[in-house]
Order: C-alpha cells, then structure tokens, then sequence
C-alpha cells in the first residue's frame, strides 16, 4: 500500500524548498482574488482562507508522527466497495490508532480508470484534513489531464476542516477534481463509514 509516499505526495515532493515564501505568496493571492480561480493557472482551484493550512499543518505532523510510532494498526483488503466509487475492483485500507481511535486513515481503490488514493486525518473522531488523489491509466487520460509530480495524469485536492467542521481551506488541481465546497461533507461521511469499517476488520498489527 502506499502509505508513506502518498504522505510525501500530500506535503513533501509538492513543497517547493521555498515553501514558507510560496504560503505567503498564497495567502496574499487568496486575499486578491477571494479564493477564486486563479487565471495563471487554471488547473490550480482554491477555496477559503490559506492561513486554516497553517493552522492545521502542525496537528497533521504530529498525527503522522505518532501513526508511524509503536501502536495498533488495522487494515483490510475488500472487493467491497466502501468509498462508494463507480467501476471500483477492490479496496485497501489501513488505519493508524491513536488513543484508540484511528487517527491516520489510509485507502487505496482501484477502478477501470486508474488508481484512487485518499488519506483522513483525525483527533478523537474529528477530521482535521482529506488528501486525494486520482491517477488515470495512461487509455483513459483525459486529453487535459493535469499531471502529477512523477508525470502521471492526475488529479489531487487537499481539504482542510475548521472548528465547526466546516471546510476552512481547500486546493486542487486538475479539472477533473471534485469541489471543495460539495466535496467536504461527503469526505466527512466517508471517514465515518470506514471508521466502522476498519472496527470489524479482524486483521491488527502492534508496531513496537
């Protein structure tokens, strides 16, 4: 499963060294265009306040830091189709616990169309941030697919979650990715059901 890749594909291979220069750049386009498209990069998608990032990022460093401590760890390979995707073939999943609850919930789908990846990161049930991503077989690309940083067709998006557990912050890329605003429930939804579903899985591991 790709587990700590798709962590380096969430936040480090697509961090430019200047990273803390490029947050600011952010916020201060977020500020000009109210987290609308930007016209130099139309495959770029924002919505909300970049600085909900900053305040979460630190919380997700330490749910990944202690996910990949000693541990229980749950995981489960289905032909069900528990993310509810069309033309799905089977299913990965893998789940971190973290005070006895799973706080780093890792999936892997495959369909027809290519490979679906998704992360959820958690506190005591409450989802704090979704990392997807959507990598097309080269058949079944679509002609303006964006593609990712190992030069694949892709689409990916990062969801941030507020207090109220509305979505604070959100960025994607490619066209083809789902909007934030209609997409942020549905990942809450999500997350709930493969909590449920991971809880029945008979196969657990301690990491020591």
């Amino acid at each position: 499963m790709l587990v700590d890749r798709l962590y380096d594909a969430a936040y480090r291979y697509s961090v430019p060294p200047n990273w803390w220069k490029l947050s600011c750049m952010v916020a201060i386009l977020a500020l000009v265009f109210g987290g609308k498209i930007h016209a130099e990069n139309p495959q770029l998608r924002t919505y909300g306040d970049p600085s909900a990032r900053t305040a979460v990022d630190a919380q997700l460093k330490r749910i990944y830091e202690l996910a990949n401590g000693p541990g229980t760890h749950i995981e489960l390979l289905t032909s069900d189709n528990p993310l509810q995707l069309s033309d799905a073939v089977g299913t990965e999943l893998s789940a971190s616990m973290v005070d006895g609850s799973p706080a780093r919930i890792v999936g892997t789908v495959w369909t027809k169309q290519g490979k679906y990846s998704i992360e959820f990161y958690r506190v005591g049930g409450k989802l704090l941030m979704v990392y997807e991503t959507f990598v097309f077989f080269v058949e079944s690309a679509p002609p303006d697919a964006w593609h990712n940083f190992m030069g694949l067709p892709a689409w990916e998006s990062r969801i941030y979650y507020g207090a109220q557990g509305e979505v604070a912050y959100a960025e994607s890329h490619g066209s083809q990715a789902p909007a934030p605003e209609s997409n942020g429930k549905k990942l809450q939804q999500d997350a709930a059901r493969l909590d449920k579903v991971l809880n029945g899985s008979a196969a657990r591991w301690e990491r020591r």
